[in-house]
């Protein structure tokens, strides 16, 4: 099994170990590499490159896929303060797709997801109504071992703009074993202390931040600071296969984990470039327990 570092450090001639000659002999180059804080962006489509990563070799991954949940095209003007109107055909990645699209999908990426994740790792995925349930049963059918679901509840969600259904203020998170074997790395105490002494429930309320950039889905950090504290230790190896605004690497170095991320839109990497170098502000941890405070 490979250490973290030997996977961090040497991850590019891993990733042209069967495509040598694709690259004339050269490592492929990451979009952008910070050694001093252990954080390392791909762009490309995660299905080509996941398929390169050595077996066993992550300790976490955290996955915000498209949802393929967008279906009416329509720009809605808003009345919340946060932009004057809201495209829910906002970027191709979130366009609707057929449940057989999607079925290949999620099992191909999540396939290889479970093969380079270390025994008793875990994975973390997002996901709306839209998605979440085609992501369960693909889970299932690979074998991995589901251990929650964990409601994500926005306490400051836009409303819905037409009234035609109730306003929608959660989001899913499942959090799955790679398989029933081996004890599963939770930090249980650390989770427990954050919660004030308390056995940390299942659902997890915030309030979201506005974001001095622009990303239709950008996940807050709040949520993977809780996930990342539970799945990880200090020094293991996170994988984001769908990094988009770049949140996992952001909170992973701010909590001295090493990070991974695939990105396949330039203009999103040169985002989480950005933000890793300080452009949009620096990381301030939100989770802490009484006797950090």
């Amino acid at each position: 099994m490979l250490e973290a570092l030997d996977i961090f450090n040497n991850i590019e001639g891993m990733l042209c170990a069967d495509t040598r000659a694709q690259y004339n002999h050269e490592k492929p180059l990451p979009f952008y590499s910070n050694p001093s804080k252990s954080i390392k962006l791909y762009q490309g489509d995660s299905l080509a490159i996941l398929k390169k990563v050595p077996d066993c070799c992550i300790d976490m991954i955290f996955a915000d896929p498209p949802y393929f949940g967008n279906q009416s095209g329509l720009i809605i003007k808003r009345t919340d303060g946060h932009a004057a109107t809201f495209d829910t055909q906002k970027a191709q990645w979130a366009y609707s797709k057929s449940l057989n699209y999607q079925f290949e999908f999620h099992y191909t990426w999540l396939k290889e997801a479970q093969r380079i994740l270390k025994q008793g790792s875990t994975i973390w995925i997002t996901g709306t109504y839209h998605s979440i349930g085609v992501i369960n049963v693909v889970l299932q059918d690979l074998g991995f071992k589901i251990l929650n679901d964990i409601i994500l509840h926005k306490r400051n969600a836009p409303p819905n703009f037409k009234g035609s259904c109730f306003r929608a203020v959660t989001e899913t998170m499942l959090w799955a074993k790679k398989n029933s074997s081996g004890r599963t790395r939770f930090n249980y105490r650390v989770m427990k202390e954050l919660n004030g002494g308390i056995q940390m429930k299942n659902i997890w309320e915030y309030w979201a931040e506005k974001n001095p950039f622009r990303h239709p889905a950008t996940k807050q950090p709040i949520v993977l600071e809780y996930a990342i504290l539970a799945g990880s230790n200090e020094g293991d190896v996170i994988l984001d296969p769908f990094a988009g605004s770049g949140t996992t690497g952001f909170v992973a170095q701010g909590l001295n984990r090493k990070c991974i991320m695939i990105e396949i839109d330039p203009n999103y990497c040169q985002l989480i470039e950005d933000r890793l170098e300080g452009k949009y502000g620096e990381f301030s941890r939100k989770t802490k327990a009484k006797n950090e405070i």
